[in-house]
C-alpha cells in the first residue's frame, strides 16, 4: 500500500502548485508552492519533498516534506503560479498580483515586483478605487494575465510597472477562472 504523508502546517492552504521542471528534465518535481487564506497572517510557501533526493525501495521519496522558505502575503491567497523556475505570482483578495522572487543560495522569498492597484471597483456607489479580489491569474513568461471581481482582465509584463493592456468589465459578474491559452489568440 502506497504511504502517504501529512503535515500540519497551521495555515488554511488555498493554492498549491508544482514548481516546473527545466524544459528536457527527466528528474520528478520535488518543490512546490503553497499559498494561504482566511489567517490573521496569510504566507506564500516554499517546500521540498523527501529528504533531497533520497528514494524509497519503490521509486518514491523518503522522509516528510520540509519548509524551505516563507514570506508573508497581504490578503488571502486567491491563485498561485509559477512564472518560472525562480519566480511565483500569487493573486491576493486585495486585488493585488504580486511576483515573489525565490533566492536558492540562502533560502528566502521577496517580492520582485507588485501591481498594488490591479483590481478595484469604482462607481457609484463605491468609494475610489476600493480594492476588488483578483481571482485568477494564468502565466506564458514573459506575460501575466489577471482576473478580478471587477471584471477586468489585465495583460502584465513582468519587466513593466503598469498592466500592458486591460480589458474592462468583460461580464456584468466578476470571473474566476482562467486558462492558459496562446495571448495573440486572447488579445
Amino acid at each position: 500500500m502506497e504511504e502517504i504523508y501529512a503535515k500540519f502546517v497551521s495555515q488554511k492552504i488555498s493554492k498549491t502548485r508544482w514548481r516546473p521542471l527545466p524544459p528536457g528534465s527527466l528528474q520528478t518535481a520535488e518543490t512546490f508552492a503553497t499559498g494561504s487564506w482566511d489567517n490573521e497572517e496569510n504566507y506564500i510557501s516554499l517546500w521540498s519533498i523527501g529528504d533531497f533526493g533520497n528514494l524509497d525501495s519503490d521509486g518514491g521519496f523518503e522522509g516528510d516534506h520540509q519548509l524551505l522558505c516563507d514570506i508573508r502575503h497581504h490578503g488571502d491567497v486567491m491563485d498561485l503560479q509559477f512564472f518560472d523556475q525562480e519566480r511565483i505570482v500569487a493573486a491576493s483578495s486585495t486585488g493585488c498580483v504580486t511576483v515573489f522572487l525565490h533566492h536558492p543560495n540562502n533560502q528566502t522569498l521577496s517580492v520582485n515586483q507588485q501591481w498594488t492597484t490591479a483590481h478595484y471597483h469604482t462607481g457609484p456607489g463605491s468609494p475610489s478605487y476600493s480594492s476588488a479580489p483578483c481571482t485568477g491569474v494564468v502565466c506564458n513568461n514573459p506575460e501575466i494575465v489577471t482576473v478580478g471581481e471587477d471584471g477586468r482582465i489585465n495583460l502584465f509584463r513582468a519587466d513593466h510597472k503598469e498592466a500592458v493592456r486591460t480589458i474592462g468589465l468583460v461580464t456584468e459578474c466578476h470571473s474566476t477562472v482562467l486558462i492558459d491559452i496562446p495571448t495573440n489568440s486572447m488579445l
